[in-house]
């Protein structure tokens, strides 16, 4: 099997960190690519962002038509809708997969994201799956505190479980990859990672033969 990951920014050191997550996520035997998106912004936080790196994201997708399942590896899921009109295999998202996972989890989960511009972004991606009502939360790390990233990340996500009564966590970028297990013993509560939880949705689905079914294909319209 193999799995095309698409990192939507044009940053190669965060491309490598998670083509590492992926793969170390990956079942034996799965082939695991990861590339940036040619042309994209260095980093994904707008709609301008989204709309920028969609010529790169659909380059790669024409470029590796031998994938079996592809993944967005950004948990905006940047033009995710537009990758799977242009291909019948299972084009997996990294936020969605996230979310799906921390329902059979909690009653509830909240989405930690690195920077508060990004929430409203999150929010509207929430709404778009119709969990609003298992979300708990959207919350963004400290920028302003000096303390290491992953002490400004614990911090939020404690107040996400204690002051908004979250049972899971998901991590709201793919930048903190790797982070799920330790952030799980500080918390003890279950923490998603999107990039794990995307490559493993994705390896399922192409597993089964599975194919993406767009609309009005079969109906006439």
């Amino acid at each position: 099997m193999k799995l095309l990951v698409i990192n939507p920014n044009s940053d190669d050191s965060f491309t490598a960190l998670i083509g590492e997550a992926a793969r170390k996520a990956a079942a034996p035997g799965t082939e695991v690519l990861c590339e940036s998106a040619p042309g994209a912004p260095r980093f994904i936080e707008t709609h301008e962002d989204d709309i920028l790196c969609a010529p790169g994201m659909l380059e790669l997708l024409k470029r590796h038509t031998d994938a079996d399942a592809f993944v967005v590896a950004c948990t905006c899921d940047p033009n995710i809708d537009a990758l799977r009109e242009k291909t019948d295999k299972p084009v997996v998202g990294a936020g969605e997969a996230s979310m799906l996972f921390a329902l059979p989890l909690g009653a509830t989960f909240s989405v930690i994201q690195t920077t508060e511009g990004s929430v409203q972004k999150k929010r509207e991606l929430v709404r778009k799956y119709g969990l609003q009502d298992r979300c708990a939360s959207v919350r963004a790390i400290d920028e302003k505190s000096d303390a290491p990233r992953e002490e400004k990340l614990a911090a939020a996500a404690m107040r996400a479980r204690d002051d908004d009564g979250a049972e899971v966590v998901t991590l709201g970028c793919a930048g903190l990859a790797g982070l799920d297990k330790r952030l799980e013993r500080t918390l003890g509560i279950p923490v998603i990672d999107g990039i794990v939880a995307a490559v493993k949705l994705a390896e399922a689905l192409a597993a089964r033969g599975s194919f993406t079914s767009r609309r009005g294909k079969y109906s006439g319209l």
